[in-house]
Order: C-alpha cells, then sequence, then structure tokens
C-alpha cells in the first residue's frame, strides 16, 4: 500500500509539473530616442570640421586630404539614416547652410583644394544641385594651375630683362625651369598650348606679375628671390 501510495505521489507531481505555468518571455528592449537635432548636427560639424579649417587664408590643405574628411562625414550620415531619425533632415539643413557658407570663404581666400572638397560635401547633400557648376569649373582650374617661383634676373644688352622661373606641375610635382622676358608665353599643356605669361617684372626687380591663360585675365603676383 505504502509503494502504491508512493507511486500515485510521483505520478501527480509529474502532472502538476506538466501543468505549471509557462513563464511569459521577456519584453524586448525599448528602442533608443531618435537624436536631437543638436546632436546629429553636432556629429556631421565634427566630421567636417578640419574641411571648415582649411577654409581660410592659413589654411593648409591640397592633394589626397580630402577623401578621409568626405568619408568620415558620408559615416556620420550613415548612421542617421533611419526613418526613426526624424531630426536628421533638420540637422543636414542646418550643416548644408554650414558649407555653403565655407565654400564662400574657401574661394575668397582661394582655397581652392577645400573649395573642391567643400563642392564634393555640398553635392552629398544636395546631388542634383547645379548651383555650383560654374564654380566647379574654376576651382578645377586653379587646383590645376602650375607653382611658379622667380629664382632670379639677368639682364642681356642694356634692356633686355630676363627672369629666371622654377614652374612645378601641382599634380606630378615635377619642375621645369625657364627663362623668360616680359610679354612672353610659356609652360605649354599637353596640346602644345601655353598655360603662362609673364604680364611685366614688378619695380626694381621685387617680383614678377604672371597671368594664367587658362583662365584669361586671372593673374597673380610672385616674389622675387629677395623678397621670400
Amino acid at each position: 500500500m505504502t509503494k502504491y501510495i508512493y507511486g500515485m505521489t510521483v505520478v501527480m507531481l509529474a502532472l502538476l509539473a506538466g501543468c505549471k505555468k509557462e513563464e511569459p518571455a521577456p519584453a524586448a528592449a525599448e528602442p533608443p530616442p531618435p537624436k536631437s537635432t543638436a546632436e546629429i548636427y553636432g556629429d556631421y560639424k565634427k566630421a567636417l570640421q578640419p574641411l571648415f579649417t582649411a577654409a581660410s587664408p592659413n589654411g593648409v590643405f591640397g592633394h589626397g586630404m580630402k577623401a578621409p574628411i568626405i568619408s568620415q562625414f558620408n559615416s556620420a550620415r550613415s548612421q542617421y539614416s533611419s526613418e526613426r531619425e526624424i531630426n536628421e533632415p533638420e540637422a543636414r539643413t542646418k550643416i548644408e547652410k554650414d558649407v555653403s557658407n565655407y565654400i564662400k570663404a574657401a574661394k575668397k581666400a582661394e582655397q581652392w583644394f577645400a573649395v573642391d572638397a567643400l563642392l564634393d560635401v555640398y553635392k552629398v547633400l544636395r546631388p542634383d544641385s547645379q548651383v555650383y557648376t560654374t564654380l566647379r569649373t574654376r576651382s578645377d582650374l586653379m587646383m590645376a594651375r602650375p607653382l611658379v617661383a622667380c629664382t632670379g634676373f639677368a639682364t642681356i644688352g642694356d634692356e633686355d630683362l630676363l627672369s629666371f622661373l622654377d614652374v612645378m606641375d601641382p599634380k606630378t610635382r615635377q619642375v621645369e625651369t625657364f627663362r623668360v622676358r616680359e610679354g612672353e608665353e610659356f609652360y605649354p599643356d599637353a596640346e602644345g598650348k601655353s598655360l603662362l605669361r609673364l604680364v611685366r617684372v614688378i619695380g626694381a626687380q621685387s617680383g614678377i606679375e604672371m597671368e594664367y591663360l587658362a583662365l584669361p585675365g586671372e593673374t597673380w603676383e610672385i616674389p622675387g628671390p629677395k623678397n621670400k
């Protein structure tokens, strides 16, 4: 009898265990709240800050420097691409205004490599915009403008003044040396068309004025060796 009661007890316990109510599944974690406009804008601005800094008269920016900055900006944007980030459009509008202002600043400072990078950023933000088409053409030409250094002067006869110039291709960094008279065109491109013209020698050989023939009328002054 005792064995019978023990057996029944075991059976009842097993049945009760089988009928035990299942524990409810843990509730899914609540998704984090969307980022604020200020937070998103702050991340965008942080990514572009090196480029904004370069858009000044003392900025330093050249070949190969824009790629990592734009990559970081695109990475920041990808973080806020979901529909949940409802404040991203407002932050994008704010950073777009910043980019437009720095394009103007970089153009005024003649920081053409910074202009080029900022135009790329603007194209990311406004891919269908044509507002900067003319500036893009100019920046491309200015980035290709040869770098000229005046190393000296020499007078042949009584009046024939020659300027000694070192001209460097900004892409290849190859340097060529020229002896040039006032008004003379030189430094031919791949098609044989001269890219530079020595407009005049300034003062008592204190420097020269050079014209970039790819942009007629675009001139700049270069100090002579005594004024460097």
